[in-house]
């Protein structure tokens, strides 16, 4: 009997010795050694604000080159593993340049959309051809949530009440659904619009995503962007989306409790009367995202990424003098000779 179970024993661990590597976590044979990572400004992240995040590819000295470019399609999910939104894009530099060795890093500002979840929230990333197909996504080390998909940090939602309050005022139409991202909406300004938020007497970022129609305008538009004397102008070259992170000084917000933000297009125009459609109402700027931040909240940001409002020059509001039609002044109107008086016979 001890002889037959010493036996048994013996066939067991020899068992266990064969199906341990089987049991454990696979590594793939197709495996690459470049570690993701990602980590935000915030950790704690009120809906409808911005973030910025940083992604950082780290290619070890086994890294085998990568024969095409590559999409970063990154997943943010909730407690149960629901995808809430996306932040898929091309990394910078392309992935078919990257080599063994070297660090890869650069950073993206994300605007987190509105949700009735708030809570725990898991990033997860990866990589997968940019040519599409069948191709499998690229194996890459770290911890793989299934199809190769990693886990690469872990924030947290809060409600978007936790954000400074912002009211838009005058100058705006309703919102309208983006057509190319049917989650987000967008809004049209007029010539002039304004927005109020609440004054949190520090200093403030504030994120201005959006676009217009440049071909509409007679000249190039200009955009300034306002409070009180001090403000920020800029130049807008074309129709796509631009970013603005625009910094205003506590001592520009004043000692109310609200504060006015004037945004003021150069011109406007009307779809209608320039025979592209039906659409009546006059446009100036379309506002994908306009977000109000206390700076010290933000973290570093490169000094190029800011610009920093100041005071703006005095438009003069007097009535120039008349002139002529060659714009020179009206020539002087000679005054009539008296008549003569007739003499005396």
């Amino acid at each position: 009997m001890k002889l037959r179970r010493a036996a048994q024993g013996g066939l067991w661990l020899l068992a266990a010795a064969v199906l341990a590597p089987a049991c454990g976590p696979r590594q793939p044979k197709d495996l690459n050694d470049i570690v993701p990572t990602f980590s935000a400004n915030r950790t704690q992240i009120p809906l409808k604000s911005a973030i910025e995040a940083t992604y950082t590819w780290e290619c070890g000295p086994a890294m085998k080159k990568l024969a095409e470019d590559q999409r970063v399609f990154v997943h943010f999910v909730d407690k149960e593993g629901t995808l809430l939104f996306t932040d898929d894009h091309l990394p910078t530099p392309p992935a078919s340049t990257w080599e063994p060795g070297k660090k890869y890093s650069y950073s993206r500002t994300i605007f987190v959309p509105s949700y009735s979840y708030v809570g725990p929230v898991t990033v997860r990333l990866g990589l997968a051809g940019v040519s599409g197909g069948r191709k499998p996504r690229v194996a890459l080390k770290g911890q793989d949530a299934g199809l190769r998909e990693y886990v690469v940090g872990k924030v947290e939602f809060l409600h978007e009440t936790k954000n400074i309050y912002v009211v838009q005022k005058d100058g705006w139409h309703d919102a309208e659904t983006d057509p190319s991202n049917p989650g987000a909406e967008r809004v049209w300004t007029k010539k002039e619009a304004m927005v109020s938020f609440q004054n949190p007497k520090k200093d403030v970022l504030i994120y201005l995503e959006a676009n217009t129609s440049y071909k509409s305008f007679p000249k190039p538009p200009v955009l300034t962007l306002s409070i009180g004397k001090s403000g920020v102008v800029i130049p807008i070259a074309d129709s796509d989306v631009f970013l603005k992170k625009v910094r205003f000084r506590a001592a520009d917000l004043g000692d109310g409790e609200w504060v006015d933000l004037h945004l003021n297009m150069s011109d406007s125009f009307c779809p209608k009367n320039l025979g592209f459609n039906t659409d009546p109402r006059e446009l100036g700027l379309m506002v994908s995202h306009l977000f109000v931040i206390e700076e010290s909240l933000v973290g570093t940001l490169p000094a190029d990424a800011v610009l920093t409002a100041a005071p703006l020059p005095v438009v003069s509001t007097k009535a120039p003098a008349s002139r002529g039609a060659a714009g020179k002044a009206p020539a002087a109107v000679a005054k009539p000779k008296p008549t003569p008086k007739p003499k005396a016979h």
